[in-house]
């Protein structure tokens, strides 16, 4: 093994090199440390930017209905949706807590987030929401907490809805939920971008955290097993005006969308990242097969053309 990576980093063609580099890069781990416990409070530097395929935040001032805390801003140096993982320390990789990051374009008067928030979970890859985390503060009792999709095919936003009543809820507390300004302190690399929407109110930040062996537990009820921190996922996350559905701003897309589009048609599922918030790459086997091949067709190339020169 060790003559056969000589020969492939000291060969002439630099395009073997390369390729023997990204072979390399691929069959690398991508496994990230992480801390044990999400704090709800720390910088953006703790959390990692949800990422679209189409590389486009969110438009402003685009929510349907509602103040500025319903509109969720961002643009392509100030993110609007983060994810964070906290292991909980242990071995196992079902526990700990899963946390997300959402930027939003004010807080209006009265203070604290009056409105809902809810990330919609596609576990298993087939474009359908499989479940429901957030938050909704827009009834009597504020909520955080795990919902189930409603009985429609939810691929679409014209196709879902959200059972109202949560499957698990928690109280909020400064651990887990957390609404606030943003500024230099929580976003050391916003500068002076304090209002992207122009709104006049400073942006907000709702961060909180839901345990990761609920959310684990209610998707197998659902008939999706094998979960766990390193599973993939693709998010689609808006905001509403109640528990029901998703009304207000979907992220990803302006004011004006096609309902019946699916998620992957709108551009708002998210790219697949893992649960810990490892952005999901090839399988190394794969990759390093694709490289070998390349690298094989070179080797051969570069043969038969010394053999045609030689003549």
């Amino acid at each position: 093994m060790r003559a056969t990576w000589r020969f492939l980093f000291f060969s002439k063609p630099a395009r073997v090199r390369v390729l023997v580099l990204a072979s390399f890069a691929c069959a690398v781990s991508t496994q990230s440390v992480r801390g044990t416990m999400v704090d709800v409070t720390a910088p953006t530097i703790a959390w990692t930017a949800i990422i679209y395929a189409n590389n486009s935040p969110d438009p402003f001032s685009d929510q349907q209905t509602g103040s500025d805390e319903g509109d969720i801003v961002g643009n392509a140096l100030h993110p609007s949706f983060y994810t964070a993982f906290g292991d909980a320390g242990t071995p196992s990789a079902t526990d700990g807590d899963l946390a997300f990051r959402i930027r939003l374009g004010g807080d209006v008067n009265p203070s604290g987030f009056k409105t809902a928030l809810f990330v919609g979970i596609d576990a298993n890859h087939d474009g359908t929401i499989d479940l429901f985390v957030g938050v909704n503060n827009s009834g009597s009792a504020d909520t955080l907490g795990i919902w189930n999709p409603g009985s429609g095919a939810n691929i679409s936003p014209s196709t879902t809805s959200i059972v109202a009543t949560p499957l698990v809820s928690y109280v909020q507390t400064a651990s887990n939920y957390n609404w606030t300004v943003v500024n230099l302190t929580i976003d050391p690399s916003v500068g002076t971008a304090l209002d992207l929407d122009g709104g006049g109110h400073n942006d907000y930040f709702l961060s909180f955290k839901i345990s990761f062996a609920d959310i684990v537990t209610q998707l197998a009820a659902r008939g999706i097993t094998g979960i766990d921190q390193n599973s993939i996922f693709n998010y689609v996350m808006a905001t509403a005006t109640q528990a029901n559905s998703l009304n207000q701003d979907l992220n990803g897309v302006g004011k004006t969308y096609d309902p019946n589009a699916t998620w992957s048609t709108l551009g708002v599922l998210s790219d697949p990242i893992s649960a810990s918030g490892i952005a999901a790459v090839p399988e190394a086997s794969t990759s390093v097969a694709v490289v070998l091949l390349a690298i094989f067709a070179i080797a051969v190339h570069s043969r038969a053309r010394s053999r045609h020169i030689s003549k």
